[in-house]
């Protein structure tokens, strides 16, 4: 993708991002979204269908960029784990947008599917089938999304560390 094209998806999030302190993400049209981003409808077009695309767009760049940047074979998983909370509260905008438009699912479900990605790590799950993985991803990503909005939209005082370290106590009293 070209830095012009980068620059108007830009321009367009942000546009989003500032409607929605004003006014309910349904009631958003699409001329109103091209104008307060300084393009064309006919540009709006050219990269979304609608403003939920923009969000499921940005959302999938995010985690892709997640996943390619952590080696969770060659990585500790305490590191792994602070690793993933600085990068959400470094994206911490996007998710406060995702909250405003009334889409926290799409974080759920995207953490849901990194979860499956990464569950070969845990040796406990080995011999779970496919459908309990799922059913393992989908039950730890409601409780993690629950806890990420709370911290991101909150400003918890916790840092990136601290939750980790939380999380991976609460896991492992889980787990036993």
């Amino acid at each position: 993708m070209t830095k012009r094209s980068n620059e108007t998806e830009a321009y367009i999030l942000g546009a989003l991002e500032r409607l929605l302190k004003k006014k309910a993400f349904a009631e958003i049209s699409i001329t109103e979204l091209a104008k307060t981003a300084g393009v064309s409808r006919m540009t709006f077009y050219r990269y979304y269908q609608n403003p939920t695309e923009i969000l499921t767009h940005e959302m999938s760049r995010i985690m892709t960029e997640l996943t390619t940047k952590v080696d969770f074979d060659a990585m500790i998983p305490h590191e792994g784990l602070v690793y993933i909370m600085r990068f959400l509260k470094a994206n911490g905008d996007f998710i406060k947008v995702l909250v405003a438009a009334n889409e926290q699912d799409m974080l759920r479900d995207s953490i849901a599917k990194t979860l499956v990605q990464l569950s070969h790590h845990k040796g406990q799950l080995q011999d779970l089938n496919s459908r309990e993985i799922a059913y393992y991803a989908r039950y730890h990503s409601t409780g993690l999304t629950s806890v990420i909005v709370d911290w991101i939209t909150k400003a918890g005082p916790e840092t990136p560390e601290e939750l980790a370290t939380f999380l991976e106590r609460i896991g492992e009293g889980a787990e036993t």
